[in-house]
């Protein structure tokens, strides 16, 4: 269904989310939209941050969907099936879905990026662990 008008969103009114373990890693985020919070379909967006000094986890996650990532400021890696890239603010990366996946701070500022799942819901991504149950 079409939206007839804007919708304006500020990270500093969402709720922060986090995963401070040694399975998710250390990350806080801010969902901007998606459908079990505002009036929106389609996409689900937000910010995610990895704190300086942040411990790597073992493994990354994975999900079904297809995400992007967009670095807006700090430094760090993606890491992508064992494989790390290098990024920093202006990079971005399209993940596929079901492959796994993380984002690690090797910086001295907060990693932060923007990310993106063609899904209505964040409660429509089901994150799994590989190698935990």
């Amino acid at each position: 269904m079409p939206h007839s008008k804007a919708i304006f969103r500020r990270t500093s009114e969402c709720e922060t989310e986090s995963w401070r373990d040694d399975i998710g890693g250390h990350v806080d985020w801010w969902t901007l939209f998606s459908a079990d919070r505002t009036p929106t379909s389609g996409l689900t967006v937000g910010i995610a941050e990895v704190p300086v000094g942040a411990p790597r986890p073992a493994r990354g996650h994975t999900h079904e969907q297809d995400e992007v990532y967009v670095f807006l400021s700090g430094s760090g890696e993606v890491v992508i099936d064992g494989e790390s890239t290098v990024v920093t603010a202006g990079d971005a990366v399209f993940i596929p879905g079901n492959i796994e996946h993380m984002s690690v701070n090797t910086g001295m500022e907060p990693l932060r990026l923007l990310y993106f799942f063609a899904a209505d819901s964040f409660t429509d991504i089901e994150y799994k662990f590989p190698g935990h149950s």
